[in-house]
């Protein structure tokens, strides 16, 4: 199975920023990221108030169409090269799962994110933040049966390390922080999905 982080990594930018909602609520979730950079709000902080702001919003409305998405290069033929191998493909997100699950079209098999509670279509300001990625991917693994050791991981932040750390082989996919590269089984920096097919495919025999 392979893993892929969201925002930075198959996605350029971040997905709240792609929401179906108007300027003002996007440059309110924005400012958390702002908060976020200038150490006055903490990671988790940061979540619950993005979210909160979603509080009221009917679910539907506001998911991103990913046709309009900016998404890595090769996406898509990625997948697909990683499906005929017969390695599962999910995304492993700390973001609401609702806003990824447009992108199950490119191929990805699950999402495994944070989840806001929708009541009768409408987002509540009830949720469960997925702030540590390796108790998602745990959480899955054991669901379907996959060994951690048999997982790939490609990520491109301090929170993906973690997970790195986990897995039998991972990808710090174009970081932005030498941490991240570090942690790495490999290091690539590339505008095209393939490159990270092209490491990992060695490795399949592993699964």
């Amino acid at each position: 199975m392979v893993s892929f982080d969201l925002d930075g990594t198959i996605l350029r930018g971040m997905i709240l920023n792609h929401i179906r909602a108007p300027k003002d609520l996007r440059e309110r979730i924005a400012l958390q990221d702002v908060l976020f950079e200038q150490g006055k709000l903490g990671y988790e902080e940061r979540l619950q108030a993005q979210f909160a702001l979603l509080s009221g919003m009917h679910v539907d409305e506001i998911t991103p169409d990913p046709e309009h998405l900016p998404l890595i290069g090769d996406l898509q033929t990625t997948l697909e090269k990683l499906r005929r191998s017969e390695v599962t493909v999910v995304v492993l997100t700390d973001n609401p799962s609702f806003t990824v699950e447009p992108l199950r079209c490119c191929g990805f098999h699950e999402v495994i994110g944070s989840e806001i509670e929708v009541h009768n279509g409408t987002l509540t300001d009830r949720m469960k933040l997925l702030t540590n990625k390796l108790t998602g991917l745990r959480e899955y693994c054991k669901r379907v049966r996959i060994e951690l050791g048999s997982c790939a991981h490609v990520g491109d932040w301090i929170n993906d390390v973690v997970v790195f750390k986990a897995v039998g082989v991972s990808v710090a996919f174009n970081p932005s922080e030498e941490d991240v590269s570090r942690a790495a089984t490999y290091t690539v920096r590339s505008s095209s999905l393939l490159d990270v097919y092209n490491v990992l495919k060695p490795n399949f025999r592993l699964q």
